[in-house]
């Protein structure tokens, strides 16, 4: 009786078990996988089922698998072909003549019909600070600007470049690039963010381009 007695009392406490049972249930073995795993998870296995029934679809129809597998290779090529175009087609003349290319009328088109050169283009400008239309006279300023580094050979025009693409085309010795960064910071200011420069600073950034061309064309 007394040994029946001594080994009921060395039963821990239902407490004490359930303690150690939580101890236990909390240890990384025993603790399933996070919201987040769960949503690798599912993906892992929709992705599974796609390719599966992918397969079966291309076991079935073999010819029009292979079919769509040379449009999709076709495309992917097309892609990778169009993408090194725009980061080397600038860089790339493919054989052709630059001296036979009409450079002025095709820099002047940048202008959009605001004018026909770049001195008329800076007087159109100037008229439109003195009516209050600053912002465009900024963006003819720039597009001169532009059009005259093209015609220095310190860029290359393209329709598909960015500001920030000129600015790093342009090498930041040359004797312009200072003003050239100015003017494009007042560009995405005023075109951009619809922050407008005072036309003070405005018109003395026109009479700088100004200069600048009658350099150029002396």
């Amino acid at each position: 009786m007394s040994a029946a007695v001594s080994q009921l009392s060395q039963i821990p406490s239902p407490e004490t078990i359930r303690d150690a049972t939580r101890e236990v249930l909390s240890r990384p073995e025993f603790t399933g996988p996070s919201s987040w795993e769960q949503i690798v998870i599912a993906l892992l296995k929709a992705i599974g089922d796609w390719l599966n029934g992918l397969a079966s679809w291309s076991n079935q129809h073999p010819y029009l698998a292979r079919s769509l597998a040379v449009i999709l290779l076709v495309a992917a090529i097309g892609c990778l072909a169009h993408l090194l175009y725009l980061s080397l087609g600038d860089r790339l003349t493919f054989g052709r003549n630059k001296d036979a290319d009409p450079v002025p009328r095709s820099r002047w088109q940048i202008l959009e019909g605001t004018a026909i050169n770049w001195r008329e283009a800076l007087e159109v400008a100037r008229r439109m600070i003195d009516e209050g239309e600053v912002r465009r006279a900024i963006w003819i300023a720039h597009r001169v600007l532009l059009g005259l580094l093209d015609e220095a050979g310190a860029i290359r025009l393209a329709g598909w470049k960015t500001n920030s693409h000129y600015l790093g085309e342009c090498a930041r010795n040359h004797p312009w690039y200072s003003t050239f960064a100015e003017l494009t910071e007042i560009y995405e200011q005023a075109v951009y963010a619809h922050r407008i420069t005072p036309p003070s600073s405005v018109e003395s950034l026109v009479i700088r381009v100004d200069r600048l061309c009658k350099e150029h064309a002396g």
